[in-house]
């Protein structure tokens, strides 16, 4: 009992110790002021309000000699919350007291008075992230001029750039990606295309944001850095160590200079912050801080790669190692289950028919899978290789990425040629672009990852979105000299993505079209607010720290979002034994064209006779317009019967609908809610339907014989077609049947128009 009582009591200590553990910390210090007169080699200071201790090492540079006056001006996020004007002498700081010319190299501690630790709040303690500084100017004590302006910003060490927030959204996006990928190799086409849909556009939102912090801004408010943090890994900006040794050997080895900022000792770097410190009576023009050799301001993506421990000329060569190591993992991931599967069946762990559809096409699915994995990593490798044209870290980085921009740009341009192809045949054949690229498997399996994401008529919006990422990249890759036309220029370019995803809606459905409205949403207002962080309108630093909370505040919300949408998405899967069920089928007729695999098909006609008639009658239905369901018999107004608009397709359909004899089995709760939805069936049919059934590739109609008695006899619509078409057609059978009488060769335009794929 007592041993309880003292850990109790030590780790409570323990707990209070962790809780009044507060400080706050500067480790840089830039001048403020053109010719300032003290200038700083290292800076480092700390602050301990619970004892008020200030533990200081300086390196100072100054040509100042006399006594000094320092008037202290602290800001909390553009606020000015403190003044305070400092006579170093009267406090007894000896060390300044007078001031020589020199260097000034001190470590030391001093206790501050009560009076002066009180005036600072408590929250500058606690807020992750905070956004301070104090602005230290310099008088002479005896003739009160103006010699030197230093700035420092401060940290209490919380942020919001957490390990764990980048890991949850690196594996949510990766679980969904990696699902969307086997739910298409077992054949379920419809939950695949829409947790691909969904976690491509996740991606993309992660990569948006990651290259909005790559602009070279003038300023960016702490927390929004470091949120962007948190997704800088889409980029491929990720940190190990004994990676940056190798690639600091590599640079050097082929005739670059690696940089050592990360490990210098007499080197103080800022990332991109500075603060409106003119007076008012002055026009203002620039926030400028001025650096010198050993302090500098980085900005853009050298500050991004800074903020994430990665050197300056290791950025490039780590975002394109990581590119190809996961570019092996999911080629070797591949190869392992096609061959694990092998084994399987010859060791009669699984049945020879299962996964039959990806052992047999492994080739291709690998392929797509690559090209899948290109696509993603488009924005990442065309931005790094853009901005080492300008960087050269060495010759043979160049040259990587110059290979890099012909890869990436080649095979999605190779893409796009090979869809649009695919899809104009299918047009010219068909009047309809899904009938090849859903029909031909090898087509879906190898190029599917370009379309399969948005509705049929809009096969070519990956087109756009491409060309829209290319853009972007080129002015974040060549144009960071200039924040402000960057800024612009982004937010330009999201302006008419936005109005374009608005006025098209691409999509495959509705829901995925209104989540990818606000994602571009999200998008386009933070381009909006970096052009405030890159001073485009001269306004005061208050609009932009308060800009950066709304900044952080948007995103973290959107992107808790999103990965619960996707958590729930992979959780309706994994529960359920058809995913297809659980969501609505796209807004166009891909599934009339998709086949199942042939174990899902083998399952169903073992449970179903019925079913087969109804694949069967799935293969004659593929021919048929887009628009078949209001196409296929729209009632004629004049004299009350119901004809075909295009009735050299629909005539052709009910010539071979004759050829069936549905089972007596047939019935409204035998059909499912779409009995056109094709599956071509992988095993023998039944001799009672059709004995030589073609598919749309192959098939004649002029091997089918018309005959209209044999329609009469053979189909009773008043208790079958009435579940096949629609509940009015009961009273209208004997009209429908008539139809073809109408007409002296009703399947003379069919045959006409009928090609060769």
């Amino acid at each position: 009992m007592k041993t309880a009582k003292l850990l109790l009591i030590q780790l409570l200590l323990s707990i209070q110790f962790v809780i009044a553990k507060r400080n706050l910390v500067a480790t840089s210090l830039v001048t403020c002021m053109e010719n300032s007169q003290l200038s700083s080699n290292s800076f480092d200071v700390i602050f301990k309000p619970d004892d008020r201790s200030l533990h200081y090492t300086l390196d100072l540079t100054t040509q100042i000699d006399s006594y000094i006056l320092a008037y202290i001006d602290v800001y909390a996020y553009g606020f000015k919350i403190i003044t305070k004007n400092f006579d170093v002498c009267s406090e007894n700081w000896k060390q300044f007291c007078p001031v020589h010319p020199g260097n000034i190299e001190i470590d030391s501690i001093e206790y501050i008075s009560k009076d002066l630790t009180d005036e600072i709040p408590g929250i500058a303690y606690n807020v992750p992230d905070i956004d301070a500084f104090a602005v230290v100017k310099v008088y002479s004590a005896n003739t009160t001029e103006y010699l030197a302006c230093i700035q420092v910003f401060f940290s209490n060490g919380k942020t919001v750039s957490q390990t764990g927030v980048k890991w949850a959204t690196a594996v949510v996006a990766g679980i969904g990606l990696l699902l969307s990928a086997v739910l298409s190799t077992f054949g379920n086409s419809t939950a695949a295309s829409h947790i691909s849909a969904n976690t491509m556009s996740l991606f993309l939102y992660f990569q948006s944001v990651a290259v909005v912090a790559m602009e070279h801004v003038h300023r960016v408010p702490p927390i929004a850095a470091a949120w962007s943090e948190n997704l800088a890994w889409s980029m491929g900006l990720i940190r190990v160590t004994f990676m940056q040794k190798i690639f600091r050997w590599y640079v050097q080895s082929t005739g670059g200079t690696p940089s050592l900022y990360l490990t210098a000792t007499t080197m103080s770097v800022l990332t991109q912050r500075a603060i409106d410190y003119t007076s008012p009576l002055w026009k203002r023009t620039e926030n400028i801080l001025y650096g010198n050799q050993n302090t500098l301001i980085f900005r853009g993506i050298k500050r991004l790669g800074y903020r994430m421990n990665i050197e300056n000329t290791a950025i490039v060569c780590t975002g394109f190692t990581f590119f190809v190591l996961c570019g092996y993992v999911l080629a070797g991931f591949i190869m392992v289950c096609k061959y694990s599967f092998e084994l399987g069946v010859k060791a009669g762990w699984i049945n020879p028919t299962r996964f039959h559809e990806f052992r047999t096409s492994w080739r291709i699915i690998l392929k797509g899978a690559l090209l899948r994995y290109i696509y993603i990593g488009f924005t990442q490798l065309t931005i790094l290789s853009f901005w080492e044209f300008t960087e050269r870290d060495s010759g043979a980085v160049i040259t990587i990425a110059c290979l890099f921009i012909v890869l990436s740009v080649g095979l999605m341009g190779w893409a796009l040629f090979r869809t649009h192809y695919f899809a104009q045949i299918s047009i010219q054949q068909y009047n309809n672009p899904a009938a090849i690229l859903y029909g031909d498997q090898r087509i879906l399996h190898k190029y599917g990852f370009f379309y399969t994401m948005f509705n049929a008529a809009h096969y070519w919006w990956n087109g756009v979105l491409l060309s829209y990422i290319f853009v972007k990249s080129l002015f974040i890759g060549f144009a960071q000299a200039s924040g402000k036309t960057q800024a612009l220029a982004v937010f330009i370019l999201d302006l008419f993505y936005f109005i374009a995803i608005i006025y098209y809606k691409p999509y495959l459905d509705k829901p995925t079209n209104i989540m990818n409205i606000f994602i571009c949403t999200v998008t386009l207002v933070n381009s909006f607010l970096f052009m405030f962080f890159s001073d485009l309108f001269h306004q005061n630093y208050t609009v932009s720290a308060v800009m950066g909370w709304v900044f952080f505040i948007m995103n973290a919300a959107f992107s808790f979002i999103l990965l619960m949408m996707i958590l729930a998405f992979t959780l309706m899967i994994v529960c359920s034994k058809n995913p297809d069920l659980r969501f609505k089928p796209a807004n166009d007729d891909r599934t009339s064209f998709q086949r199942y695999n042939g174990q899902q098909t083998d399952d169903m006609l073992k449970n179903n006779s019925a079913a087969k008639e109804l694949l069967e009658l799935g293969n004659v239905a593929k021919e048929h317009n887009a628009n078949w369901q209001s196409d296929l018999f729209n009632k004629n107004s004049n004299n009350g019967v119901y004809r075909n608009k295009s009735f050299s397709s629909s005539a052709n359909f009910i010539k071979r609908l004759s050829s069936f004899k549905l089972g007596k089995s047939l019935s409204r709760t035998s059909l499912g809610s779409n009995p056109f939805a094709d599956k071509p069936m992988n095993s023998a049919m039944n001799v009672n339907t059709l004995s030589n059934l073609n598919t749309i590739s192959n098939f004649n109609s002029e091997n089918v014989t018309p005959s209209d008695t044999r329609l009469n006899s053979e189909i009773n619509l008043g208790s079958n077609l009435d579940s096949v078409i629609n509940n009015n057609a009961n009273t209208r059978s004997t009209d429908v049947l008539n139809t073809s009488s109408d007409i002296s060769d009703p399947f003379k335009d069919a045959n006409a128009e009928k090609t060769q794929i």
